[in-house]
């Protein structure tokens, strides 16, 4: 394995992903993830290792997670939404958002959240909103939010810049606000990529009046 290039951003990811769902990696799991043989991926983390990118877990026979260098190598940005009918607007946003970093982390909204906030049930479940986001291909990683604090998915991913959608209803100094009580750095980006006709909400409408 090269010490440089896509390989090794590819496995870093992918210890990454496994950790923020598992709280660490195996050979096994990251086999599993990128179709790769459990013997070569062994030998990777063993080599991630002596790098000094990823590190063992005592507690857990076998674990990987990354080493604070090998956790600058990625820079992770963070975005978020409800993703019910995916349309150009979203691929848009993410594409764009995925521009600012080379790790694109997606919040997929939990459905009790959408009915909270929406005042509506969504069309699909989180299920399946979070599996048909999770195969895009701008992103890396797709997680269900916290039905509870939305800050909670942010001191997990501990992102190092969070994209907001040009027309989601976020304070931009609020959450600048908020990120420095946890402690956290993260650079707060409004997108600018706009596409007004492709919206969740039109799309419904217009169904609704067929």
């Amino acid at each position: 394995m090269s010490a440089g290039g896509g390989i090794l951003k590819e496995y870093l990811k992918a210890v990454y992903a496994l950790q923020l769902e598992l709280g660490y990696a195996t050979s096994q799991k990251l086999s599993g993830l990128l179709g790769r043989p459990e013997d070569w991926c062994s030998r990777v983390l063993s080599r991630l290792e002596a790098m000094g990118l990823v590190k063992r877990l005592n507690q857990q026979r076998g674990g990987y997670v990354l080493t604070p260098e090998g956790r600058r190598m990625l820079t992770v940005v963070l975005t978020g939404g409800v993703f019910d009918i995916i349309h150009v607007g979203h691929l848009a946003t993410l594409r764009e958002a995925k521009k600012l970093g080379n790790t694109l982390v997606v919040v997929v909204a939990r459905d009790e959240t959408v009915r909270r906030l929406k005042g509506r049930s969504p069309i699909n479940r989180e299920e399946n909103r979070l599996e048909i986001v999770r195969s895009l291909k701008p992103v890396d990683i797709a997680l269900l939010g916290d039905e509870e604090d939305p800050y909670e998915t942010v001191r997990k991913v501990r992102p190092d810049i969070i994209a907001l959608g040009y027309d989601q209803q976020h304070n931009e100094d609020e959450i600048r606000g908020k990120l420095a009580e946890m402690g956290l750095h993260a650079r707060v980006v409004r997108l600018g990529v706009a596409v007004p006709n492709a919206k969740t909400s039109l799309i419904i409408s217009k169904i609704q009046g067929s």
